[in-house]
This record gives C-alpha cells, structure tokens and sequence, in this order.
C-alpha cells in the first residue's frame, strides 16, 4: 500500500510538472509570437490648413490619428491650428518655400527664396514658429527649389533643431538633400511615401491609400501627404474616412507623422 501511495504521489508530481511547463512553454510562444507581429504604421499629413479650406472641418473630425500641416502666415493660421490641437491632431508647420516651377504667387509674399540671406531665412522661419508655437515640426509647401539648396535648407533646418523638432520632407524634388542634410544637422526626420490627391475622384485618392498602406504593411513605416482646399478637401476626406475600417483590419495602425520618426 505504501508502495502504491509513493507511486500515485510520484505521477501527482509528474502530471503537475508537465502541466505548468505546458503552461509556462505556451506563454512564451504567445510573447513571442507577439514581439514578432510586425510593426505597420501609416501616417498621414493633411496639407494647407490655415485658410479654413475645403474639408477643414471634416478632416478635424476623422477618429484617427494624423497631423496638421498649418500655412504660419495665413489668416486663419492660428485658428485652425487651434482647432487641430482641440481635436487632439499633431500640428507642423507648413513652411512656403520657392519652388523650380509654378507661379511665386503660389509660394506668397511670405516663403523662404533663395534671393535671400541666412540671416533673413532664419529670422522668417522663427516668425512662423512665433505663429505657430505649439508646432512640433515642419514639412515644405512646394519648395523644389529650396529642397535642392544646401545654403537655404540647412537655415531652415537649424532653426528647426533649435526648435527641438523634426521635419518631413515632402519629396518635390528627387534631388531633394532634406535627408543628408538633417542627418548632418541631428535632426528627426522622414520623407512622404505617397501623395494622395490633386484630384476630385474619390476612387483615386483611396487607391493612393492603398497604396501608401501596402508600403507601411511591407516596409513597417509608411506617409502619405494629402491637402484640404482644392487640392484634396473633402473628396480626400471621404476616402481616408471610407477606408479606416479596412485598412485597419488588414494590420494598419494609424499614427501622427512624429511617431514614425526615430532619432
């Protein structure tokens, strides 16, 4: 009898040895299986805010994370940019700069131009700052020409690094030095993955969606840059809106552009 109990008591262990190492082996291949769940974020970056523009309201009222690109000199500048940071949006500034092509009037009376000194570039770029104080960094409103410019951007880009913030290169030129020079500079930056409208075709702005998307889903990172106003407004609106649910299930999580961004 004694026997028969040692031997019960024996596989009482066994069985509660094997059970817990059961349970401790598949709580590592959850963790694990976890930490290998790739990382998917999109962000997106809603151009041209600052003229109560086409789809302002709608865009603000998206239930995702994005960030708001505000005009610094326009008249509804510091209002818009209000109303981003109530509907608790990522705002920059959307710096004017000279482009290689189009019309100056484009740019405004109030953009960065190669004409102009160090000291007069870094003395606009804090005015924008002024306007905008709460901006926690920067991407360029056309800008091809300036993008090109070692001189012009890197002013522009130090003031950014005095401001503690990152910036965003629009990707208008494909001789842009945005990334050497902000690696110089130690500033925090990243480049657009893809343009989304200049279109009044819904169908379009979801397939450029789709496609930043495929991006973020292969690379792990992806941005897309849209507008409010005439170039996007509220047919961008509608499509970002229409597609959250199934970008969403397809692994996509939505960020603000900062959160992409590793220093």
């Amino acid at each position: 009898m004694k026997k028969m109990w040692k031997n019960g008591f024996f596989y009482l262990l066994l069985f509660a040895f094997c059970f817990v190492g059961g349970r401790l082996t598949a709580a590592r291949q959850a963790v694990r299986a976890s930490n290998m769940t790739p990382k998917c974020e999109l962000a997106i970056v809603i151009d041209d805010f600052g003229y109560n523009g086409d789809g302002t309201e709608g865009m603000l009222a998206l239930p995702i994370p994005f960030t708001v690109a505000v005009m610094p000199f326009s008249e509804y500048s510091v209002e818009n940019a209000k109303k981003a940071e109530e509907a608790e949006k990522e705002v920059i500034i959307h710096m004017p700069m000279e482009a290689l092509t189009g019309k100056p009037e484009w740019v405004g009376d109030k953009g960065i131009f190669r004409k102009m000194t160090d000291e007069e570039i870094k003395v606009l770029v804090e005015e924008a700052y002024t306007i905008l104080p709460d901006a926690v960094g920067m991407n360029n409103h056309m800008g091809s020409a300036i993008m090109e410019d070692s001189r012009c951007l890197g002013d522009v880009l130090d003031v950014v690094k005095e401001k503690n913030g990152f910036f965003i290169d629009s990707v208008t030129t494909c001789n842009s030095q945005g990334r050497t020079l902000a690696e110089e500079k130690g500033v925090p930056f990243f480049a657009r993955s893809v343009f989304l409208d200049g279109t009044n075709d819904v169908e379009t702005v979801k397939k450029n969606l789709r496609k930043a998307a495929e991006i973020a889903l292969k690379e792990g990172k992806a941005l897309a840059i849209g507008h409010v106003g005439p170039e996007g407004g509220e047919v961008t609106q509608k499509a970002i809106e229409a597609l959250i649910p199934e970008l969403e299930e397809a692994g996509i999580t939505f960020v603000a552009a900062g959160d992409l961004i590793e220093e």
